[in-house]
């Protein structure tokens, strides 16, 4: 259990919907993979300017929205921060993305991530979760069943990351993995 919230955990390390096709292309999760180097040095930048807070804040999943990390963010800097959105949407067309096409893939390649190292590092925690009774939720004290609902909001997520978007996953995800592990040690 703690593996796999750690797991869950490391989208919210990230600083930064689906995009209008219905496949995640192996080609856009390699440019989006290969974005996250620039995107973290945007990040470090929000972060040494005070801003990420604030972002972090509007970011968190609640019970009963879509798990969109990456969409979340991208609006929480356009509302709050005008001026980075507008850096960041200049940053981001190198990768061959607008702004909010990189959120939307970013959302769906960090979904499949998910799933594919949960099926990877431990299939019957997956399997235990799905079971798990969820009104155990109101028995929580109020900061714990947040991150509980949120953690769940994560859960649904990865539960339901179509099978097309796994696939593109795996051919980045060592490069995806050497980028978690090294966001881990930061």
């Amino acid at each position: 259990m703690k593996r796999i919230l750690t797991s869950l955990s490391l989208v919210f390390v990230l600083v930064t919907n689906a995009i209008a096709g219905d496949t995640l292309t192996d080609d856009q999760a390699k440019r989006f993979v290969e974005s996250l180097e620039t995107v973290n040095g945007f990040g470090a930048d929000l972060e040494a300017a005070g801003k990420t807070e604030r972002l972090a804040i509007d970011t968190q999943p609640k019970a009963g929205e879509k798990f969109m990390p990456y969409t979340k963010a991208l609006t929480a800097l356009k509302a709050n921060y005008p001026a980075d959105h507008a850096k960041f949407s200049k940053m981001i067309k190198p990768h061959g993305f607008n702004a909010e096409e990189w959120s939307g893939v970013g959302d769906r390649v960090m979904v499949a991530y998910l799933a594919l190292r949960m099926q990877e590092d431990d299939p019957q925690a997956m399997a235990a979760l799905k079971e798990m009774d969820r009104s155990m939720l109101d028995m929580m004290p109020p900061e714990m069943k947040t991150q509980m609902e949120a953690a769940m909001v994560m859960i649904d997520a990865v539960q339901s990351a179509p099978a097309e978007d796994i696939k593109a996953v795996r051919s980045v995800k060592p490069e995806l993995d050497a980028y978690m592990e090294a966001q881990e040690k930061s």
